[in-house]
């Protein structure tokens, strides 16, 4: 079955979308599936020239299904990636 995580990140407002996308499928190319924007906020609750991508994360195996360790490494990757790679910040 396929397992969904949300993630939010805080990143320079020149980033695209395409280009946290690319960080994400060369980073995690065997589990993550899809992944899906279902929120942007740019406004006074950030620092000038940030903007706020959140996305959701659609995670699979074909051979097995993924127990929550796995899962945990996967996302733990992928944010590790985007703060190095983006600058970005995670928000929680």
């Amino acid at each position: 079955p396929e397992v969904r995580r949300d993630l939010s990140l805080v990143l320079d407002q020149t980033l695209t979308y395409a280009e946290i996308e690319s960080i994400a499928l060369k980073t995690e190319r065997k589990l993550l599936k899809s992944m899906n924007v279902f929120d942007v906020y740019v406004g006074d609750r950030l620092a000038q020239g940030k903007k706020s991508y959140s996305i959701q994360f659609i995670l699979s195996d074909t051979e097995k299904t993924l127990e929550d360790q796995t899962i945990d490494q996967c996302m733990g990757r992928l944010m590790q990636a985007f703060e190095k790679e983006a600058g970005a910040l995670i928000r929680t």
